[in-house]
Protein backbone atom coordinates (compact mmCIF):
# COMPACT_ATOMS: atom_id res chain seq x y z
CA UNK A 1 0.00 0.00 0.00
CA UNK A 2 2.89 2.03 1.03
CA UNK A 3 4.44 2.01 -2.66
CA UNK A 4 0.97 2.68 -4.46
CA UNK A 5 0.96 5.68 -2.28
CA UNK A 6 4.09 6.93 -3.59
CA UNK A 7 3.73 5.67 -7.19
CA UNK A 8 0.89 8.10 -7.24
CA UNK A 9 2.99 10.94 -5.29
CA UNK A 10 5.17 10.82 -8.21
CA UNK A 11 2.85 12.88 -10.19
CA UNK A 12 4.40 15.79 -8.13
CA UNK A 13 7.80 14.31 -8.81
CA UNK A 14 9.21 18.11 -10.06
CA UNK A 15 6.34 20.39 -9.00
CA UNK A 16 6.56 23.92 -10.46
CA UNK A 17 7.59 25.03 -7.31
CA UNK A 18 10.22 22.71 -6.82
CA UNK A 19 10.92 23.71 -10.44
CA UNK A 20 11.44 27.22 -9.11
CA UNK A 21 13.23 26.50 -6.66
CA UNK A 22 15.75 24.15 -8.34
CA UNK A 23 16.32 26.83 -11.43
CA UNK A 24 17.01 29.55 -8.62
CA UNK A 25 19.29 28.02 -7.24
CA UNK A 26 21.05 26.92 -9.89
CA UNK A 27 20.97 30.64 -11.39
CA UNK A 28 22.16 31.68 -8.50
CA UNK A 29 25.39 28.90 -8.03
CA UNK A 30 26.35 29.71 -11.69
CA UNK A 31 26.78 33.48 -10.84
CA UNK A 32 28.30 33.13 -7.41
CA UNK A 33 30.14 29.73 -7.14
CA UNK A 34 30.67 29.22 -11.04
CA UNK A 35 28.33 26.16 -10.37
CA UNK A 36 29.44 23.78 -13.17
CA UNK A 37 27.66 20.45 -13.98
CA UNK A 38 29.99 18.04 -16.05
CA UNK A 39 28.06 14.66 -17.46
CA UNK A 40 24.31 15.82 -16.64
CA UNK A 41 23.54 13.71 -19.97
CA UNK A 42 23.77 10.75 -17.58
CA UNK A 43 21.02 11.00 -15.25
CA UNK A 44 18.50 8.04 -16.43
CA UNK A 45 15.33 10.44 -17.10
CA UNK A 46 12.84 7.81 -15.77
CA UNK A 47 12.57 4.48 -13.37
CA UNK A 48 14.00 3.94 -9.76
CA UNK A 49 17.67 5.26 -9.18
CA UNK A 50 20.12 5.45 -6.36
CA UNK A 51 22.35 8.75 -6.33
CA UNK A 52 25.19 8.13 -4.29
CA UNK A 53 27.37 11.46 -3.36
CA UNK A 54 30.19 12.25 -1.20
CA UNK A 55 29.57 14.48 1.79
CA UNK A 56 31.83 17.16 3.10
CA UNK A 57 28.99 20.06 3.92
CA UNK A 58 25.61 20.76 4.90
CA UNK A 59 24.99 21.97 1.30
CA UNK A 60 26.13 18.82 -0.42
CA UNK A 61 22.18 17.69 -0.82
CA UNK A 62 21.14 21.25 -2.43
CA UNK A 63 24.08 20.82 -4.94
CA UNK A 64 23.10 17.23 -5.59
CA UNK A 65 19.49 18.41 -6.80
CA UNK A 66 20.65 20.90 -8.09
CA UNK A 67 23.02 18.83 -10.60
CA UNK A 68 20.38 15.76 -11.02
CA UNK A 69 17.65 17.53 -13.01
CA UNK A 70 14.79 14.91 -10.93
CA UNK A 71 13.28 14.99 -7.40
CA UNK A 72 15.61 13.18 -5.02
CA UNK A 73 13.91 11.50 -1.86
CA UNK A 74 16.93 12.14 0.97
CA UNK A 75 17.50 10.08 4.31
CA UNK A 76 18.29 12.44 6.85
CA UNK A 77 18.94 12.28 10.63
CA UNK A 78 16.15 13.27 12.63
CA UNK A 79 17.84 15.69 14.72
CA UNK A 80 18.06 17.68 11.40
CA UNK A 81 14.03 18.28 11.65
CA UNK A 82 13.73 21.11 14.31
CA UNK A 83 11.31 23.91 14.17
CA UNK A 84 11.80 26.61 11.57
CA UNK A 85 14.16 23.66 9.49
CA UNK A 86 11.85 20.80 9.27
CA UNK A 87 9.51 22.72 6.24
CA UNK A 88 12.75 23.02 4.09
CA UNK A 89 13.90 19.39 4.64
CA UNK A 90 10.93 18.23 3.95
CA UNK A 91 10.47 20.14 0.98
CA UNK A 92 13.86 19.05 -0.89
CA UNK A 93 12.70 15.84 -0.06
CA UNK A 94 14.50 14.37 3.15
CA UNK A 95 12.63 11.92 5.22
CA UNK A 96 13.99 11.76 8.65
CA UNK A 97 15.66 8.43 10.05
CA UNK A 98 16.03 8.00 13.66
CA UNK A 99 19.66 6.27 14.04
CA UNK A 100 18.94 4.81 17.76
CA UNK A 101 16.51 2.85 16.48
CA UNK A 102 18.49 1.29 13.46
CA UNK A 103 18.44 1.15 10.11
CA UNK A 104 15.76 -1.31 9.31
CA UNK A 105 13.20 1.68 9.21
CA UNK A 106 15.23 4.21 6.81
CA UNK A 107 15.82 0.66 4.31
CA UNK A 108 11.97 -0.29 4.52
CA UNK A 109 11.13 3.32 3.41
CA UNK A 110 14.32 3.19 1.07
CA UNK A 111 12.74 0.29 -0.86
CA UNK A 112 9.25 1.44 -0.91
CA UNK A 113 10.36 4.98 -2.66
CA UNK A 114 12.44 2.87 -5.39
CA UNK A 115 9.51 0.47 -5.99
CA UNK A 116 7.56 3.09 -6.57
CA UNK A 117 10.05 4.17 -9.30
CA UNK A 118 12.02 7.38 -6.88
CA UNK A 119 15.17 8.32 -7.14
CA UNK A 120 16.68 7.90 -3.69
CA UNK A 121 19.91 9.93 -2.60
CA UNK A 122 22.60 8.36 0.04
CA UNK A 123 25.50 9.33 1.28
CA UNK A 124 27.80 6.17 1.14
CA UNK A 125 30.32 7.45 4.05
CA UNK A 126 27.15 8.47 6.34
CA UNK A 127 28.78 11.37 7.91
CA UNK A 128 30.30 14.41 6.56
CA UNK A 129 33.88 13.94 5.74
CA UNK A 130 36.87 15.77 4.18
CA UNK A 131 38.14 13.48 1.47
CA UNK A 132 38.19 9.52 0.59
CA UNK A 133 39.68 7.73 3.77
CA UNK A 134 40.54 4.25 3.46
CA UNK A 135 40.49 3.44 7.35
CA UNK A 136 36.84 4.70 7.01
CA UNK A 137 34.09 1.93 5.58
CA UNK A 138 31.52 3.42 3.74
CA UNK A 139 27.84 2.11 4.69
CA UNK A 140 26.65 -0.94 2.59
CA UNK A 141 22.67 0.59 2.56
CA UNK A 142 23.62 1.60 -1.14
CA UNK A 143 24.41 -1.40 -2.32
CA UNK A 144 21.92 -3.79 -0.47
CA UNK A 145 19.30 -1.46 -2.02
CA UNK A 146 20.58 -1.47 -5.42
CA UNK A 147 20.74 -4.94 -5.39
CA UNK A 148 17.38 -6.26 -3.95
CA UNK A 149 15.51 -3.50 -5.53
CA UNK A 150 17.66 -4.16 -9.10
CA UNK A 151 18.15 -0.26 -8.78
CA UNK A 152 21.06 1.59 -10.54
CA UNK A 153 23.55 3.43 -8.72
CA UNK A 154 24.20 6.82 -10.35
CA UNK A 155 27.69 8.65 -8.69
CA UNK A 156 28.07 11.84 -8.00
CA UNK A 157 30.84 14.09 -6.51
CA UNK A 158 31.08 17.99 -5.71
CA UNK A 159 34.10 19.42 -5.46
CA UNK A 160 35.05 22.30 -3.08
CA UNK A 161 33.51 25.41 -3.29
CA UNK A 162 35.91 28.41 -4.25
CA UNK A 163 36.19 31.16 -1.68
CA UNK A 164 35.79 34.48 -2.50
CA UNK A 165 39.66 35.28 -3.87
CA UNK A 166 39.62 32.52 -5.69
CA UNK A 167 36.25 33.02 -7.54
CA UNK A 168 37.09 36.64 -8.63
CA UNK A 169 40.27 34.02 -10.34
CA UNK A 170 37.80 32.16 -12.30
CA UNK A 171 37.52 29.24 -9.44
CA UNK A 172 34.48 27.20 -9.69
CA UNK A 173 32.48 24.61 -8.24
CA UNK A 174 32.73 21.24 -10.18
CA UNK A 175 29.90 18.67 -9.65
CA UNK A 176 30.78 15.40 -11.74
CA UNK A 177 28.28 12.64 -12.47
CA UNK A 178 29.37 9.37 -13.58
CA UNK A 179 27.80 6.61 -15.74
CA UNK A 180 25.11 4.49 -13.59
CA UNK A 181 26.01 1.46 -11.86
CA UNK A 182 24.34 -1.84 -11.86
CA UNK A 183 25.28 -4.30 -9.18
CA UNK A 184 24.46 -8.32 -9.55
CA UNK A 185 22.99 -10.45 -7.51
CA UNK A 186 26.45 -11.32 -5.50
CA UNK A 187 25.91 -8.24 -3.51
CA UNK A 188 23.30 -9.91 -1.50
CA UNK A 189 26.11 -11.11 0.50
CA UNK A 190 27.02 -8.96 3.48
CA UNK A 191 30.65 -9.51 2.72
CA UNK A 192 30.09 -8.74 -1.23
CA UNK A 193 27.87 -5.65 0.01
CA UNK A 194 30.83 -4.05 1.90
CA UNK A 195 33.20 -4.10 -0.99
CA UNK A 196 30.63 -2.97 -3.13
CA UNK A 197 30.32 -0.21 -0.69
CA UNK A 198 34.03 0.79 -0.53
CA UNK A 199 34.33 0.09 -4.65
CA UNK A 200 31.18 2.72 -5.24
CA UNK A 201 32.95 4.97 -2.39
CA UNK A 202 36.19 5.19 -4.46
CA UNK A 203 34.51 5.35 -7.73
CA UNK A 204 32.33 8.71 -6.35
CA UNK A 205 35.94 10.45 -5.42
CA UNK A 206 37.84 9.15 -8.90
CA UNK A 207 35.28 10.58 -11.05
CA UNK A 208 37.12 14.41 -10.79
CA UNK A 209 40.46 12.98 -11.86
CA UNK A 210 38.24 10.48 -14.24
CA UNK A 211 36.88 13.46 -15.92
CA UNK A 212 40.01 15.11 -16.78
CA UNK A 213 41.94 12.39 -17.85
CA UNK A 214 39.23 11.09 -19.78
CA UNK A 215 39.19 7.89 -18.15
CA UNK A 216 35.25 6.43 -18.67
CA UNK A 217 35.75 3.31 -17.21
CA UNK A 218 32.13 3.85 -15.48
CA UNK A 219 30.46 3.42 -19.08
CA UNK A 220 30.67 -0.23 -18.36
CA UNK A 221 28.63 -2.45 -16.71
CA UNK A 222 30.13 -3.09 -12.63
CA UNK A 223 31.30 -6.72 -13.04
CA UNK A 224 33.24 -5.15 -16.12
CA UNK A 225 35.94 -3.22 -13.77
CA UNK A 226 38.28 -5.17 -11.76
Amino acid sequence: MEAERLRRDLSRDMSRRYRLFRGVMLALGRLVLGFTIHGAEKVPREGSLIVAANHRRYADPVFVCMAVPRRIQWMAKKELFVSLFDRFFYFIGAFPVDRKKGARAALRTGFDLLAAGWVLGIFPEGTRRKGYDPEDAPKSGAAMLASRASAPILPVFVDRVPGPVERLRGGRLHVYVGDPITLDDMTRQRQDRREAADRILRGIYELKKDEKSGNKHWGKPWEARS
